[in-house]
């Protein structure tokens, strides 16, 4: 790279790294393997687990879809790392102050960001209403 085209570039980089602190303060996840907490995605990761399973009938049927060979509208594989469907199902729309109606027609990703974003709170020791005003920047991944 010419640095004479970017003359700041690298040092202000440097400099903006010692003036924008960013600290993380609170996790919340979901992954396979029951990994539900951050402590429990560590263990998984240090135990070596695999969380990669045959994919479960409740999930869709196996048979229907499946094809050894790519073929538009199938799959070719026969396992994946899945979230237990039990825990999806227990959405707490009370809590989060949702009728129930509407609670069942969220999508369920829908209900585990929310979930998941209010354990990450939890495990910051922030209350959420602390927030209004403050500068805070929320980062979410979902897939």
């Amino acid at each position: 790279m010419n640095k004479t085209a970017y003359p700041n570039h690298e040092s202000d980089l440097l400099e903006n790294r010692h003036r924008e602190p960013i600290a993380i303060i609170g996790m919340g996840c979901r992954f396979p393997g029951k990994s539900d907490t951050p402590e429990a995605f560590w263990q998984l990761l240090r135990n070596g687990v695999n969380a990669v399973q045959d994919i479960p009938s409740s999930r869709w049927d196996l048979e229907r879809y499946y094809d050894p060979l790519p073929t538009p509208g199938k799959f070719y594989v026969r396992s994946a790392a899945f979230l237990d469907t039990d825990e999806i199902e227990k959405f707490d729309a009370e809590f989060f102050r949702m009728a129930s109606r509407e609670a069942a027609s969220l999508d369920p990703q829908q209900r585990l960001l929310l979930e998941v974003s209010w354990e990450a709170l939890e495990h910051a020791g922030i209350a959420p209403t602390s927030l209004a005003g403050s500068q805070t920047g929320v980062f979410v991944g979902i897939h």
